[in-house]
C-alpha cells in the first residue's frame, strides 16, 4: 500500500514534467516576425510507384500570411492571406481562390504549416493531443487527433535538434499517405528576390 501511494504521489509531478517538456518544445518552434525557409518535400502516395518530390521556399509574415513557392518540379504558388487561400500554376494556367474553410485537404495542410512555422500550435490544442520528447540534442512534438475529431484529421510530427534553423515536419493522413518536409531557414541572399506582397499579387493575378 505504501508503495502504491508513493507511485500515485509521483503522478502529478510526472504530468508537470510532461507539460514542461511540451512548453519547452513549443518555445523552440515559436517564431515571431517574418520568416523565410527553404524546403524539400517528399510525398508517399498509396497508388504511386515512387515518392513525389518537390522543393522551394516558404515565407511567413507577422500578419499571418504564408506563401509556399514551389520551384521544382514546376513553379506553383499556394498562399494564405486574410483567411483566403490562393493557388496559381502558370504552367497549367490554373488559378483558384477560396475561403480557407472551403479549401479542403490542400488548404488544411498549408494552414497547418502557417501555424507551425509561426509557432501558433495553440491553434490545435482543442483538437489535438500533444506529446513531446527531448534529450540532450534532439526534440520532437507529436500531435494526434483527439478522440471524436474528424476522421480525416492527420497526425503531425515536428522534430529538430540543436540546429535551431532546421526542422522536420511529417504529416500522416488516416489512409496511410504521408508528406515529409525538411525545412531550413533560407540565407537572405537566396530569397532577396522573393517577397510576400509580390508573390500574392502573382497568385491573385493583380
Amino acid at each position: 500500500m505504501k508503495r502504491l501511494m508513493f507511485v500515485l504521489s509521483l503522478l502529478p509531478m510526472a504530468a508537470l514534467a510532461d507539460d514542461a517538456v511540451i512548453a519547452e518544445v513549443l518555445n523552440r518552434i515559436r517564431q515571431g516576425g517574418e520568416g523565410k525557409f527553404q524546403y524539400k518535400e517528399t510525398r508517399l502516395m498509396e497508388l504511386a510507384s515512387a515518392p513525389w518530390q518537390g522543393q522551394g521556399y516558404m515565407l511567413t509574415d507577422p500578419n499571418g500570411s504564408l506563401v509556399k513557392l514551389q520551384l521544382q518540379p514546376a513553379r506553383v504558388i499556394m498562399a494564405i492571406s486574410d483567411e483566403q487561400m490562393y493557388y496559381w500554376d502558370p504552367a497549367q494556367n490554373q488559378r483558384h481562390s477560396a475561403p480557407l474553410s472551403y479549401g479542403g485537404a490542400a488548404a488544411e495542410q498549408i494552414a497547418i504549416f502557417r501555424s507551425i512555422l509561426q509557432g501558433r500550435t495553440e491553434a490545435f490544442q482543442q483538437t489535438y493531443d500533444f506529446v513531446a520528447e527531448r534529450d540532450a540534442k534532439h526534440w520532437q512534438l507529436k500531435m494526434t487527433p483527439k478522440p471524436g475529431q474528424d476522421d480525416e484529421a492527420p497526425t503531425i510530427e515536428i522534430a529538430g535538434d540543436d540546429d535551431a534553423n532546421k526542422r522536420r515536419i511529417s504529416i500522416r493522413q488516416p489512409d496511410g499517405e504521408s508528406t515529409e518536409y525538411r525545412i531550413e531557414k533560407a540565407p537572405e541572399q537566396q530569397t532577396a528576390d522573393y517577397a510576400i506582397p509580390d508573390l500574392l499579387r502573382e497568385a491573385t493575378g493583380d
